[in-house]
């Protein structure tokens, strides 16, 4: 087989030196080359399967463990790819790692790097494309998807190697997709969603396509099979894998977010002291509520009785000066008019508001506007059943008794001067129906029923 490959292994020995062995700061153009020749050596010195799992995965990882390195062993990768000879060592080297990251844990990590510079890759589209039919896909694709197929049609049970490193694949992409979406609701305010913005092709995606675009045949003779009838099965695997991860993603996140609001909710809800507190707020509040309702009509009753007695002066004295200027009843015009200005400087006198305050009713929107205020703050921060809770209980107290009827319309009114009602924890439709239950609780109240 080296015979056969295009690869010159003569800076190589046997040891495993050479492609391993240069200064980070000095890697030779040959590097990946190398690799790549060493990583066939060693598949096909060692006889058992196993060994050879071990001395390449060792290899690998002891040669190209560093950020710097990394890209080597893909470089390395796509040339095995190019030769059709050499391309089952490329994926054999994928499923070497995979399977002893079991029981090396370093080999986990650099698998997740190694996943993240193909990420890297494919965003900033560093590989040139690769048609298939009418379509084009990325060189990166072409790697991940040609492992695969390689992997598959070698040993059916690499299938699950693929699937493992398609779940990591999903789960990195997925992560990147949540943090897009968090910058772009950061940034613009609205919730990321497909119709609020444009989504860019995934990579687990393409190689689903890429797959499929593959394993699409047309027969030539009716004999003819399809050579690729493999990766059919292969693309039904990894659909169902990024179905179960994806959903497994989701549900977690879904979960994490309900824990989060709970959370939050917890913390917004008010207290059990800001509700006792909120009490004498409410009650005081709701007597001056229907004090200020009763003001205009009481207030318009005192206006009435002021005018019509300052009316009355004015027309006596009105009076007083005809009969003088008509000389009746033994009055001059002079007693007349004087009798007349009298009696309009004492009813506008006598009749002043300042002379009737003592029957005006007290404003008292101050202090109902203090109370108000007092209680709207515990108000924002109730749930419903907190509020319904406490509004039952504001039914059931004596001090209330003579108000209730009053009190659904309180309510009403606290949510109106609400200065900011989008921080209230009820929304309108939940607060709506709390009113009308209250109402129903006030009637019944009101008849003796509750």
């Amino acid at each position: 087989m080296r015979e056969d490959t295009d690869f010159d292994d003569d800076l190589l020995d046997e040891e495993g030196e050479g492609a391993g062995g240069p200064d980070e700061d000095a890697i030779p153009e040959s590097f990946a080359k190398d690799l790549a020749t060493r990583m066939v050596v060693l598949f096909e010195k060692e006889v058992d399967p196993k060994a050879a799992a071990v001395s390449v995965s060792d290899f690998v990882y002891t040669s190209t463990n560093t950020l710097k390195k990394l890209p080597y062993f893909i470089d390395a990768i796509e040339m095995l790819l190019d030769n059709e000879q050499t391309q089952r060592f490329a994926a054999l080297s994928w499923v070497a790692l995979i399977n002893e990251s079991v029981n090396t844990e370093d080999y986990v990590g650099y698998v997740q790097d190694m996943l993240d510079y193909l990420l890297e890759s494919f965003y900033n589209m560093e590989k040139s494309d690769v048609e298939i039919g009418d379509r084009k896909f990325s060189g990166t694709s072409y790697v991940i998807c040609e492992i695969f197929s390689k992997m598959f049609d070698m040993n059916k049970n690499h299938g699950d190697v693929c699937s493992e490193i398609f779940t990591l694949l999903i789960r990195k992409e997925m992560v990147i997709e949540a943090q897009e979406d968090a910058e772009y609701e950061a940034r613009s305010g609205r919730t990321g969603s497909k119709k609020a913005r444009k989504k860019r092709l995934r990579l687990y995606d393409e190689v689903i396509n890429y797959l499929q675009a593959k394993s699409q045949f047309k027969q030539n003779q009716m004999s003819s099979e399809n050579p690729f009838e493999f990766l059919g099965v292969l693309v039904e695997k990894l659909k169902a894998t990024k179905r179960y991860v994806s959903q497994e993603i989701l549900n977690a996140r879904a979960a994490e977010k309900k824990k989060q609001l709970e959370t939050e909710l917890q913390n917004r809800l008010a207290s059990a002291e800001e509700l006792v507190m909120g009490v004498d707020s409410f009650t005081d509040g709701l007597g001056f509520f229907v004090k200020e309702r009763k003001y205009n009509f009481k207030f318009l009753a005192v206006e009435r009785v002021r005018l019509a007695l300052q009316l009355t002066g004015s027309i006596i004295g009105a009076c007083y000066f005809l009969v003088g200027y008509l000389g009746m009843y033994g009055i001059d015009w002079v007693n007349g008019t004087v009798v007349c200005i009298t009696m309009l400087l004492f009813s506008r006198i006598m009749t002043s508001r300042k002379r009737f305050s003592d029957f005006y009713p007290k404003d008292v929107s101050k202090e109902l506007e203090t109370c108000s205020t007092g209680f709207i703050d515990v108000f924002k921060h109730m749930s419903r059943g907190q509020l319904e809770l406490f509004l039952s209980k504001q039914i059931r107290f004596d001090r209330n008794q003579i108000y209730l009827k009053m009190l659904p319309e309180y309510v009403k009114y606290l949510y109106a001067i609400m200065p900011d009602r989008k921080s209230m924890l009820m929304d309108v439709k939940e607060l709506s129906g709390l009113v009308e239950s209250i109402e129903i609780d006030v009637s019944k109240k009101l008849r003796g029923m509750l």
